[in-house]
């Protein structure tokens, strides 16, 4: 990394690194908090619908320019009476200040639980569906129906793991699935990005900071679970699967050793937070690419995969199986 950086704000210093960390967090807490009471107050006490949020704000990692990817699921079936419901809360949403991501998302229309459960492998498991379960599953927040989102995610990681699993072995079943989802998730920036027009710089950087987080934050509540019963295996990942992606890295890796990581995705983020980088970031096409805001940030991605790199080949024998786990 050079030291003349004339545009992003390289933290190091823990307190700065906190600090940045802690803020994103404080404002997604602050988010899903209002989006609780609306829920209250538009669904009621509805259990057949379970509302629920993605990306930043589920992560914790809230910047200026994030947005809200919500989600609805439906436990009776009745996915009319639910896009009704999901129509009136957005725009309560909107009414209220938050940012609502554009039409025609994976997560547009209501989907059966059900369907989230059952469609995993196979022709039917499309880009669409493992992209819904997998989301849900790394990084799904309740807004709505706390007890009928955790039920759903119990199911679906009772799927992955059931009881003739050997305590010493991985979770191999449900470590295939996020890698094959992260290599969708490259395969698939490619094509999205295809048409020349849409902004490649600010995907490119989320892809090799936050969508990188993700997945390494299922490896290692993965990583977490070795030499457990099934019972305990999937107990641990629930509980995993309910924090935030750093806060599973501290947990598995250890604060000190996780340091070089999030001081690296705390410039990511304290970067994102400013207006003109991001400015930079999403000018048409490849445009954003040949921005300083964008090499600089490429030296620092460079780092944060450095760093996780050297968190999967330390002394710890577990972190050595996951690592053979995902090359074979």
């Amino acid at each position: 990394m050079t030291e003349e950086m004339t545009v992003i704000q390289r933290l190091s210093d823990a307190t700065e690194v906190d600090g940045a960390l802690q803020r994103a967090k404080d404002e997604a807490e602050r988010q899903i908090g209002l989006m609780r009471e609306i829920a209250v107050d538009v669904i009621r006490q509805d259990a057949n619908i379970v509302v629920g949020v993605n990306g930043s704000v589920a992560r914790r990692e809230v910047t200026s320019g994030s947005d809200v990817d919500l989600f609805f699921l439906v436990r009776n079936g009745d996915v009319d009476k639910a896009k009704v419901v999901q129509s009136t809360f957005r725009e309560r949403l909107k009414s209220a200040g938050i940012k609502m991501p554009a039409h025609n998302g994976v997560f547009e229309n209501p989907l059966p639980v059900e369907e989230l459960l059952q469609r995993i492998g196979g022709e039917a498991d499309t880009n669409e569906f493992t992209t819904r379960r997998m989301l849900f599953l790394l990084e799904g927040e309740w807004l709505h129906n706390s007890d009928g989102f955790h039920k759903v995610r119990i199911d679906l990681i009772s799927h992955y793991v059931d009881n003739e699993i050997d305590d010493r072995k991985l979770c191999r079943y449900l470590l295939n699935d996020i890698i094959r989802y992260w290599r969708t998730i490259c395969v698939d920036f490619e094509q999205k990005t295809a048409d020349g027009a849409k902004p490649r710089a600010i995907r490119l950087i989320k892809l090799r900071f936050a969508r990188m987080m993700l997945y390494f934050g299922g490896v290692a509540a993965i990583c977490k679970t070795k030499d457990m019963p099934a019972a305990d295996k999937r107990e641990t990942l629930r509980q995993m699967f309910a924090v935030p992606p750093i806060d599973r890295l501290r947990d598995v890796f250890g604060v000190v050793e996780t340091g070089p990581v999030l001081a690296a995705y705390a410039t990511f983020l304290n970067s994102l937070d400013d207006a003109d980088i991001r400015g930079q970031l999403s000018l048409a096409g490849r445009s954003g690419m040949e921005t300083e805001a964008y090499s600089e940030l490429v030296e620092v991605a460079r780092d944060f995969r450095t760093a996780l790199e050297t968190l999967l080949v330390g002394p710890d024998s577990c972190h050595k199986e996951i690592a053979s786990a995902l090359l074979l």
